[in-house]
């Protein structure tokens, strides 16, 4: 599998992953969504907040269009229903612009600044594989706690995804 097969595949993951999560979180009283239970970013709420806060920072930097935060814990979208669509609005977007990008793109330098205002060069490939990487990262945080508080969680491993299961 080349390069920009992989990614295609990894985008296509990052929005299904996303779906199967936050249908596991309907049954979620909004007590329980919003309810610190000690994660990075207090409670499933926040968690996915800092998601798509990542997807949209990150994808900024890709495409050129910064996208301006005040910290990693910023509240994006305060409604459950808005966050979801938000989301998988993002999730699309990754899968078009890798879509879109030339083979050639992925190994090119990408030099960006933090949040703290320091700058880094990274190539295309690695953006893209922290990108989807955070994503497995916190929606494994989030599917503890769905567990924790006595509800199901539906499996979210790649492997999955690759069998159509």
């Amino acid at each position: 599998m080349g390069t920009k097969a992989h990614f295609k595949m990894m985008a296509d993951y990052h929005l299904w992953a996303y779906q199967r999560l936050h249908q596991s979180l309907e049954p979620l009283s909004d007590d329980e969504y919003y309810r610190a239970c000690g994660l990075f970013f207090k409670s499933v709420h926040g968690t996915l907040n800092h998601l798509l806060l990542g997807d949209r920072v990150w994808y900024g930097r890709l495409v050129g269009e910064l996208f301006p935060i005040s910290g990693l814990d910023q509240e994006l979208v305060s409604s459950r229903p808005e966050l979801t669509e938000a989301m998988f609005t993002q999730a699309q977007c990754w899968i078009d612009c890798v879509a879109q990008l030339p083979e050639a793109r992925f190994q090119a330098a990408l030099t960006y600044r933090n949040s703290s205002g320091d700058e880094y060069t990274l190539s295309v490939e690695q953006l893209l594989a922290h990108l989807f990487n955070h994503g497995t990262h916190h929606r494994g945080q989030i599917s503890t706690v769905v567990t924790q508080l006595g509800y199901s969680c539906p499996e979210m491993d790649l492997i999955y995804f690759q069998l159509g299961i």
